[in-house]
């Protein structure tokens, strides 16, 4: 079981790198287990796919040198599905470079092949990345890859019809239902747009825009998924919360009060960051949680912890402030290091609030 303890700052200073944005709703706020689960089904399709590039180079599909360009396309295949099963969640760019690489590499084997009707068939393999593709990646490297696979496509179904193998009604045809199968996977569009458009809802708090306890930990959660395995990491949270609060509330209305904490929020915004995830727990309390290496986050919650000290809000109130630390691991449970270092720094927080304001 991790210790927690209050967060003592060390000196130095902190060069961080942005990391990258992969926000929940992209993850549909999957847990570990059914996010891991995902991840062996892409990586073992992958593996088939370049599995059937293997078996399919030898044969009458493809001749001359046209042989070995499939094979060494295949071989590229196993290392990523190695990096799907055994690796991390990956973030929003490399999801996108997979779907790249996915359609360049099908669409070259299709296009080398020697006998286009069955490079027609081969284009049913399309239909698969764009399941992913809708899923997982942003609407237009989406919309990029079904323009891309409706244009090869097209390629393929015109050098059948120039092979005189068959009809161009029959081609025209056969066209006309891979697109439907290449389509088909949009009806997953409405439904996950809906998906998305509920979690965001059910992850933020509408008043200040900032995420929620819920959120918080869906955050957090994600962030565990796509963070490189290191041997030291911790999970650092500074507690924050505002002074002299029911006093406005009393004397000049909760419509008050709102603006307030909408202040509060945007300090939290600027002063945070893209390191630190921002959120409001309830009433006028929040919280910036953030996982990384120890010498970089002592120095971000030093520097966190002193800016919000020194800050006077629109409405002339300030904050009071804790912060913690927890060491954590790959066998960490994420959502429990984060409720008990939660715990900890709201205990420092209110330690600091009363040396400040003494009853």
């Amino acid at each position: 079981m991790s210790a927690v303890r209050p967060f003592s700052s060390a000196s130095g200073r902190d060069t961080p790198q942005a990391r990258e944005d992969t926000s929940v709703s992209e993850l549909l706020d999957l847990d570990a287990n059914r996010t891991r689960l995902i991840r062996w089904i892409v990586g073992l399709g992958t593996f088939s796919i370049g599995l059937i590039g293997l078996l399919s180079a030898p044969s009458e599909e493809y001749s001359g040198w046209r042989v070995y360009a499939v094979v060494a396309i295949s071989l590229t295949a196993f290392p990523i599905a190695l990096r799907w099963i055994f690796g991390r969640w990956p973030g929003r760019r490399l999801l996108s470079a997979f779907i790249v690489y996915s359609d360049i590499s099908i669409a070259v084997s299709l296009v080398l092949k020697d006998t286009a009707l069955t490079a027609m068939g081969g284009t049913v393999l399309f239909a698969v990345i764009t399941m992913l593709a809708v899923i997982a990646v942003p609407p237009l490297p989406c919309a990029l890859h079904l323009l891309f696979a409706t244009a090869i496509l097209f390629v393929v179904a015109v050098r059948t019809v120039n092979a005189d193998i068959a009809s161009g009604w029959v081609v025209a045809a056969h066209s006309l239902t891979m697109l439907l199968i290449f389509a088909s996977p949009l009806v997953l569009v409405v439904y996950v747009s809906e998906l998305r458009s509920r979690a965001r809802e059910s992850l933020v708090d509408p008043l200040t825009g900032l995420r929620n306890r819920r959120g918080l930990f869906a955050a957090l959660a994600t962030t565990s998924m796509t963070m490189p395995h290191v041997e030291s990491k911790v999970m650092c949270a500074v507690a924050a919360d505002v002074d002299g609060m029911k006093g406005v509330n009393d004397n000049f209305g909760h419509h008050t009060g709102d603006a307030v904490l909408v202040d509060v929020a945007q300090h939290l915004r600027t002063l945070a960051g893209n390191r630190w995830i921002v959120a409001r727990l309830g009433g006028d309390e929040f919280a910036c949680i953030a996982v990384g290496m120890p010498a970089d986050l002592a120095a971000l919650t030093a520097e966190l912890v002193a800016s919000l000290t020194q800050t006077r809000m629109l409405s002339g109130l300030t904050v009071s402030v804790g912060s913690a630390t927890v060491d954590i691991d790959s066998d960490s449970d994420i959502r429990q290091c984060a409720h008990d270092v939660l715990r900890v720094a709201d205990s420092e927080m209110y330690r600091a609030k009363r040396s400040r304001w003494p009853a």
